[in-house]
């Protein structure tokens, strides 16, 4: 007899070509040219050498911060009337990529002599490549395009949204209807049970190379036979109409129920020791979490959606002995009102915090998600959360002191090192958005630096201007142990003409684990 019934849901997917498995293909980027054949002196090379600016290439850094590339492509869809749609160019620098896309809207359509235009298809062409330690433009010759394996029931999808979403339909429902409903009760589960799925389908249509994950091993040796017996599809992917090998990769949700009882009971009392074993630090029955129950029914719990990370409660300590500046991370403000709101109907003293330092913050969980289930805890002691401190001039007396002598110490650096002639290697005007990310590791060095601009010589600037930052005076602590710490930063930069102050607005916004 079964116990459950299985609702499926889509929570993500995302689905990539693998290449073939040719022996004349050794990775996807040949693959890629053997059809592609990129030619720096073909017809659209020598269009696009006319129309990318120079200088938006000359600083272009191969071995970039943002994200390394050594090529970049141009993708694209056609619609029902032929037309070239959802054009997309994928190198870091924005003004690069506004540059393509709008020299390639103006390029004539029947010149690129695609031989099957066809909603189902994703067209991509070559446009730069490396040399050396350079960027050059580099075009296909041919314009390449992929099709989606094609299974039973989806032979009328119309288009590749409409194919991609029938896939996804046919194997989460293959899963529902065959998964076993006895290693799902091993794995003591009800509610959402979230399944990554990944397989691909080789050039005859056959599914191989099934890697799936679900929360324990066993289940997920039964997600593997699961999907190893998905049916085979009737088409199997396509580049310029010959099969190639596909890789699908997705996690989806089943939502399992039961109405037996014992089930139940079993499921809780297992969920419960687990919890207990694997978060020792947390209790469900501190003093501080007995408080949150009488404020927060179960109605309420069930509704809360949780990431991976717990939602906690955090608070700095004035010199009289008193919490201030409560905060959560909390991803709705309603939410974050009622925990504030909440923990100041706690008697503070009960916790018996012994503040040693004012630039200090604490923090308490308060929420935590264990297989789909929200539960209120909280642990004996507080973690302790100690900012770094950026160079002796910024040690002061309060948490916010700190925080803003430090801001205004990276903003000081940031805008009297920027080269002002820098607007000029910008065919942008106005105010365009830079951003930066570091870290402080725990000897206070600065590491990890990352820029982000629209076109690599601004992203050079500003990146060598971060790593030029001294070693900070003190790294952050968390309860007494040096930690490291990411700080992320942006602001507008001006460019165009009549400027009077080229940078406005730097923004401070909190990397991970940064809520304290």
């Amino acid at each position: 007899m079964k116990y459950f019934s299985f609702l499926f849901l889509f929570i993500y997917s995302t689905i990539t070509f693998s290449q073939n498995e040719y022996e004349t293909f050794i990775n996807k980027y040949e693959e890629f040219a053997f059809y592609a054949k990129p030619d720096k002196n073909n017809i659209l090379s020598k269009y696009f050498s006319k129309r990318i600016h120079s200088d938006l290439l000359s600083h272009y850094k191969i071995n970039d911060t943002i994200k390394t590339k050594k090529f970049v492509y141009l993708t694209f869809k056609i619609d029902p009337q032929n037309k070239i749609t959802n054009i997309i160019v994928n190198s870091p620098y924005s003004e690069l990529n506004k540059n393509i896309r709008e020299a390639f809207i103006n390029y004539n359509i029947e010149d690129l002599n695609i031989p099957e235009k066809n909603q189902l298809n994703t067209y991509t062409l070559q446009i730069l490549s490396t040399e050396g330690d350079k960027m050059i433009i580099n075009c296909s010759t041919n314009v390449v395009f992929d099709k989606l394996p094609v299974f039973e029931g989806c032979e009328s999808a119309v288009n590749k949204t409409k194919l991609s979403n029938c896939l996804l339909n046919k194997i989460s429902e293959h899963v529902a209807n065959n998964i076993s409903s006895v290693e799902i009760k091993k794995a003591k589960v009800l509610g959402s049970l979230n399944l990554r799925v990944k397989f691909s389908v080789n050039e005859q249509g056959e599914i191989e190379q099934v890697n799936c994950k679900a929360p324990t091993d066993s289940l997920t040796k039964e997600l593997n036979r699961v999907v190893a017996i998905f049916p085979k599809a009737k088409i199997p992917a396509t580049r310029n109409g010959n099969p190639t090998s596909f890789v699908y990769e997705k996690t989806i949700s089943l939502e399992i129920e039961s109405d037996n009882e014992k089930y139940k009971e079993e499921v809780n009392q297992y969920q419960e020791s687990f919890l207990n074993v694997s978060d020792e630090f947390l209790n469900q029955n501190t003093e501080l979490a007995l408080h949150f129950k009488k404020y927060i029914s179960v109605e309420e719990l069930d509704k809360i959606l949780l990431l991976k990370a717990p939602i906690s409660i955090y608070f700095n300590i004035d010199k009289k002995g008193k919490p201030i500046n409560f905060r959560t991370n909390a991803y709705t403000s309603e939410l974050n009102d009622k925990l504030i709101g909440v923990f100041k109907k706690f008697p503070f003293e009960k916790l018996n915090i012994k503040p040693v330092n004012s630039i200090d913050s604490y923090g308490y969980p308060i929420i935590i998600n264990r297989f789909n289930k929200n539960i209120i805890v909280s642990s004996d002691k507080p973690s302790v959360h100690t900012p770094p401190v950026f160079d002796k001039d910024c040690e002061s007396s309060n948490s916010k002191e700190l925080y803003d002598c430090m801001n205004q110490s990276i903003k000081n650096l940031v805008v009297n090192n920027f080269k002002r002639t820098i607007r000029n290697k910008t065919k942008l005007v106005g105010v365009i958005n830079i951003r930066f990310s570091f870290q402080i590791d725990d000897k206070g060095k600065i590491i990890n630096v990352k820029a982000f601009a629209p076109n690599a010589e601004i992203c050079n600037e500003l990146e060598q201007i971060i790593k030029n930052i001294p070693d900070v005076y003190k790294p952050a602590y968390l309860n007494g142990n040096a930690i490291i710490t990411t700080r992320k930063y942006s602001f507008g930069f001006n460019v165009g003409n009549n400027i009077i102050d080229d940078f406005k607005n730097l923004r401070k916004t909190h990397g991970p684990k940064s809520h304290f």
